[in-house]
C-alpha cells in the first residue's frame, strides 16, 4: 500500500511539472558566478563512470561552487550540504567534528559514520569496513563541486555505501601559470581561519597547493578546536591517451570534547555547560593524518580505457575520556582497477565496466586507565590547547586489529533509442577482520579471533529522458552494512576483544523520481523511496562498565520511506530561490517491543531554503532558513517510567520524554564583490542563527533516568570574511 502511495505521489508531481512547463517563464540572471547547469551539462563521476545526470537512474544531488560557497564560513559539511534533501548533518561541536546520515543510514554511530562512501578526488576516506571517522581532510573553501548519491543506488561500492556516496571534487589549477588566493575569516567565540593557495597551469600540467589554519573556542565550555589542513594536487597529461593525478594531504585536528549533558544539567547550569567529566579529565580528540594517492586513466583506443588508483594513509588518533586515554594509530593501504568498454551503434550502445577494489588496514590500540570519579582532578582549570592527561599504570586495552576487504563489481549501462537508459551493477564483497589481544584473560574469555563478512549486492534501474522538463528514473537495489571497528571492539563481555554478538545489517529498497528544467529559470528534483532493513543496529549499556555506553547490537527490522524534493527557481532577474525538503517516516517493524517506534535521530520533516538577491551589480544578500521537526532520542521509552517528578536530584515539575523539540533558524549572508586592476576580492558578513534560537545540535541515547545526552547548538553568531584572488 505504501508503494502505491509513493507511486501516486510521483504521478501527481509529474502532472504538476507538465502543467508548469506550459507557463511562460522570464529569462533571468542568477546571482553568483556559477549558475545551476542543465541536465545535459552535468556529468556525474560518483558511480565510477562519467555519465550525464539525465542518463542515471538514481537520486543524485549535484552542488556547484555557488551553492557550496554561499555560506562564507566554509569549515564544515553542514554548511556545504545544507541543500541536499535526505541528508542530515549534526554539528554539535560548532567545528568540523560532525555526524552524517543519509536516509537514516549512519544514525547512532558513536563517532564518525558508517555505510556512507566518502571520496575526496576519487580517494576513499572509509576504512575497509566502510567506517568514515571524520571529514577533516576536506577544506571546503577549496571544493569545486559535490555529488551526493542517496540510497541503495550506491551499492556499486558494496558495504561501504549502503546509505549513499558523498563524492567531493576539489579545484584544479587555474588558467594562468600562477594564481594566488587568500581567504580569511573571523567571528564569534574566538573563531578565525586563514587559507593561502597557489595554483596554475603550464602546458600539460595543472597544479594546486593550499594550506589553512583555523581555530575557535567553541560555544560551550571545553569545546575549543584547532585544525591545520595541507592539500596538494597535480594533474599531468603526458599524452592524449594518459592522464595522471597525484594527491597529497595532511590534516592535524584537535578538539576538546565537552560531550552531551542531561536535561537536569542543561536546565540548571545553562546551554554552555560541559559534561561534569569533560574538564576534570580533559577529554579531547586529536587526529594527525597523512594521505598520498596516485590516480590514472589510460586510453587503449577511443572505446576502451583502464582506470587505476593506489593510496596509502597514516593516521595517529588519540581520545581521552573518563574511561581511559586511548591511542589508535593505524595505516591504511588500498587501490582499485577498472576496465571500461563502449560498444554498439545506432539505437543500442553498451557501456561495460569490470573492476575490483582492495583495502587493508592495521590498527594498534593501547588504552590506559585513568583515575575513577572519586579521585579525578575536580579543581583542574580548563586550558584551550592542553594535552595533559592523568594516566595510571594500568593498561585496559592492548590489541592489534587487522582488516582486509576485497570487492569485485560489474557495471553495464545500455543506451536505448537515445532516450531510454538501463543500468545494472552487481558486486561481491569479502571483508576479514582479526583481533590479537595482548592482555592475559581468564580461560572463559577468548577476546582474540576473527570475523568474516561476505555478501553479493546488486542494483537495476531505468531512466527515461522524456523531455528537458521531464527526466524519469526508477531503481531497485540491495545492500549490507557491517559493524564498524568501534562496534566490533567495544566488547560488552570484557575490556578489549571482539563483540561476537553483533551481525551485519541488510537492506533492500526502491526509489522513483523525476527531475528537469522548465525554461531557463526553474529546476526541480523529486524522489520517493522505501527501504526495508533487517538486523538494525542499536546502542545499549552494560552494568559495571561505568559511563561506557557505546555498546552495539542488532535490534530487529525497520521500514524507512519518504520523499525528497529540491527546487531552484529564479522568478525575476537577479533573484534565486533554492529549497530542499525531506519527509522521512522511519520506524521499527520488529520485535514487538519496539514495533512502530520511530528510529532515533530521524525527524519527520526537514527543510532548508534560501533566497539570494544580487543588487547594485556587486552586492549579494542571501537569507536562509532551516526547519526541522521533533525527533526521537531513545528507542526504549520505559526508562522514563522510572522518573519521579519532584525527585530531589532533578528539577521539580520537569517532565522527561523520548522526544526532542525541533527548531527553526534563520541566517543572513551579505557579500560585496569588487575588482581593482589585477586584484579581485570579496568581502562578506555572515550572521548565523539570526534570531538567537536555542536548540540541540546533536543528541545521543544513553540508558538511565534523565541520562540522555544533549549537545546545545550555538545561539547567534557573527563572522566577517575576506577573499582575495590575484
Amino acid at each position: 500500500m505504501r508503494s502505491l502511495y509513493l507511486t501516486l505521489l510521483f504521478i501527481f508531481i509529474l502532472g504538476g511539472a507538465v502543467k508548469a512547463q506550459k507557463a511562460p517563464v522570464q529569462k533571468a540572471t542568477k546571482p553568483g558566478n556559477d549558475t545551476i547547469k542543465s541536465l545535459d551539462e552535468v556529468v556525474i563521476s560518483a558511480l565510477r563512470t562519467n555519465v550525464p545526470l539525465k542518463e542515471i537512474p538514481a537520486s543524485i544531488s549535484y552542488l556547484n561552487s555557488r551553492q557550496i560557497n554561499t555560506v562564507s564560513k566554509s569549515i564544515a559539511p553542514d554548511e556545504a550540504l545544507r541543500l541536499v534533501p535526505g541528508v542530515k548533518v549534526e554539528n554539535g561541536t560548532d567545528g568540523s567534528r560532525v555526524h552524517l546520515y543519509i536516509r537514516g543510514q549512519g544514525i547512532l554511530s558513536e563517532s564518525g559514520f558508517r555505510g556512507i562512501q566518502v571520496l575526496i578526488d576519487g580517494v576513499p576516506v572509509n576504512d575497509p569496513g566502510g567506517y568514515c571517522p571524520d571529514l577533516y581532510d576536506v577544506d571546503w573553501a577549496t571544493v569545486k563541486n559535490v555529488e551526493v548519491v542517496k540510497g541503495l543506488a550506491a551499492s556499486v561500492y558494496g558495504a561501504n555505501a549502503t546509505g549513499g556516496i558523498v563524492n567531493i571534487l576539489t579545484q584544479n589549477g587555474g588558467d594562468k601559470p600562477v594564481n594566488t588566493s587568500l581567504y580569511t575569516s573571523a567571528g564569534s567565540y574566538g573563531f578565525w581561519k586563514v587559507l593561502g593557495q597557489v595554483d596554475g597551469k603550464q602546458n600539460n600540467i595543472d597544479y594546486r597547493v593550499s594550506y589553512s589554519h583555523m581555530q575557535g573556542h567553541g560555544y560551550r565550555e571545553h569545546q575549543a578546536f584547532m585544525g591545520d589542513n595541507f592539500s596538494e594536487k597535480v594533474n599531468w597529461t603526458p599524452s592524449s591517451r594518459i592522464k595522471l593525478t597525484q594527491i597529497l594531504t595532511y590534516t592535524n585536528y584537535f578538539n576538546q570534547n565537552s560531550e552531551g549533558i542531561n536535561l537536569y544539567r542543561y536546565e540548571n547550569y545553562g546551554s554552555r555547560a560541559a559534561n561534569t567529566d569533560a574538564v576534570p579529565y580533559n577529554e579531547f580528540h586529536e587526529t594527525k593524518r597523512l594521505t598520498g594517492a596516485l590516480l590514472g586513466t589510460f586510453d587503449i583506443d577511443k572505446n576502451q580505457n583502464i582506470q587505476a588508483k593506489g593510496y596509502v594513509r597514516s593516521n595517529n588518533y588519540r581520545e581521552t575520556s573518563n574511561n581511559g586515554d586511548d591511542y589508535k594509530p593505524y595505516v591504511t593501504m588500498g587501490g582499485s582497477a577498472q576496465y571500461n568498454l563502449n560498444c554498439g551503434t545506432g539505437n543500442l550502445v553498451n557501456h561495460f565496466s569490470l573492476g575490483t577494489d582492495f583495502q587493508t588496514q592495521t590498527l594498534t590500540e593501547h588504552e590506559y586507565a585513568v583515575p575513577d570519579e572519586g579521585h579525578r582532578d575536580s579543581t583542574r582549570v580548563d586550558s584551550y590547547w592542553s594535552r595533559q592527561c592523568f594516566d595510571l599504570d594500568q593498561i585496559l586495552i592492548n590489541q592489534i586489529i587487522k582488516q582486509r576487504s576485497f570487492g569485485v563489481f560489474l557495471i553495464d549501462k545500455l543506451d536505448i533509442a537515445k532516450k531510454l537508459y538501463a543500468l545494472v551493477n552487481v558486486r561481491y564483497d569479502y571483508l576479514y577482520t582479526s583481533l590479537e589481544n595482548n592482555i592475559p584473560t581468564p580461560d572463559s574469555i577468548s577476546p582474540s579471533g576473527h570475523r568474516i563478512f561476505s555478501k553479493p549486492t546488486y542494483r537495476i534501474g531505468l531512466a527515461y529522458d522524456a523531455a528537458k522538463f521531464l527526466n524519469i528514473y526508477a531503481n531497485y537495489g540491495t545492500g549490507f552494512v557491517i559493524p564498524s571497528n568501534d562496534e566490533l571492539y567495544n566488547n560488552p563481555i570484557a575490556w578489549g576483544g571482539f563483540n561476537a554478538l553483533i551481525k551485519p545489517s541488510t537492506s533492500q529498497g526502491f526509489e522513483i523520481g523525476a527531475r528537469g528544467e522548465i525554461g531557463s529559470s526553474f529546476h526541480y528534483d523529486v524522489t520517493g523511496f522505501e527501504i526495508l532493513s533487517d538486523n538494525e543496529f542499536y546502542r545499549y549499556s552494560v552494568e559495571g562498565r561505568g559511563n561506557n555506553t557505546a555498546f552495539y547490537g542488532n535490534i530487529g527490522k525497520s521500514n524507512k520511506w519518504g520523499v525528497e524534493t529540491f527546487v531552484s527557481w529564479s522568478p525575476v532577474r537577479n533573484v534565486l530561490l533554492d529549497a530542499a525538503y525531506t519527509y522521512s517516516h522511519f520506524q521499527y517493524t520488529s520485535p514487538d517491543s519496539v514495533k512502530n517506534h520511530w528510529m532515533p535521530n530521524s525527524p519527520e520533516h526537514m527543510l532548508t531554503a534560501e533566497v539570494s538577491y544580487n543588487f547594485l551589480k556587486n552586492f549579494t544578500a542571501t537569507l536562509s532558513t532551516e526547519w526541522q521537526s521533533k525527533w526521537c532520542i531513545q528507542v526504549d521509552d520505559s526508562i522514563y517510567n522510572q522518573y519521579t517528578i519532584g525527585q530531589t536530584y532533578y528539577q521539580k515539575g520537569s517532565v522527561r520524554s523520548s522526544w526532542v523539540d525541533g527548531y527553526n533558524t534563520y541566517s543572513l549572508d551579505l557579500k560585496y564583490n569588487w575588482k581593482l586592476g589585477w586584484l579581485k576580492g570579496e568581502l562578506g558578513l555572515y550572521v548565523k542563527n539570526l534570531f538567537d534560537e536555542h536548540y540541540f545540535g546533536f543528541t545521543e541515547p544513553n540508558n538511565g533516568v534523565d541520562y540522555n545526552s544533549f549537545q546545545p547548538a550555538p545561539g547567534r553568531e557573527y563572522f566577517v570574511n575576506l577573499k582575495l584572488r590575484f
